[in-house]
């Protein structure tokens, strides 16, 4: 899966059109409900630039996470490694965010780190699940390596952009998809 799920991603010539490649094909691998990615704009924040499956609340509470966050995203983008989680009534580092998984219908996740061949981490990928669930190794390790060719990519297309005004723009125009 992953060399097809690489040209897929190579095939895409914008940013905006290979955030969508790479979360349709991770949401796929896994079999999850839903989806996200979060873009690094910094040393210690994460920006939601591409979804599936959130409504507007979900979006705002997610737009922007500190590295020292509670959130799983955020303790992947800390650690720069996976964190899944099988049970999120389980997990008490996620009380805050608990309330929002329950509107959402989500009751397990796993959030994964993208890091450039460089060792630079760019973001982070997060796919939820509506029933407690554990990814198998095989796809874990599929989408850590699927994780060096987006990472690369990401790199690729946002060179010299400002990252925080991107990560706006893209989230205006999630917020704008939405409401349509």
């Amino acid at each position: 899966m992953l060399p097809q799920m690489t040209a897929r991603l190579l095939g895409q010539n914008t940013l905006a059109g290979g955030l969508r490649t790479i979360l349709n094909d991770v949401i796929a691998l896994h079999g999850a409900e839903f989806g996200n990615i979060q873009l690094a704009i910094d040393d210690d924040t994460l920006a939601l630039v591409e979804h599936r499956g959130f409504d507007r609340p979900s979006l705002r509470s997610l737009q922007r996470l500190a590295k020292d966050s509670s959130a799983a995203s955020a303790r992947a983008f800390a650690a720069r490694r996976p964190v899944v989680i099988p049970d999120l009534s389980e997990d008490q580092a996620l009380a805050p965010y608990r309330h929002l998984a329950n509107t959402m219908g989500v009751s397990a996740m796993q959030s994964t780190p993208f890091i450039t061949s460089g060792g630079r981490c760019v973001g982070v990928i997060s796919t939820h699940f509506a029933n407690v669930h554990t990814p198998t190794e095989i796809e874990m390790d599929t989408l850590q390596q699927y994780g060096f060719v987006a990472a690369d990519f990401i790199i690729s297309k946002t060179q010299g952009a400002d990252l925080a005004a991107l990560a706006d723009a893209r989230f205006r125009r999630l917020m704008a998809d939405i409401a349509a």
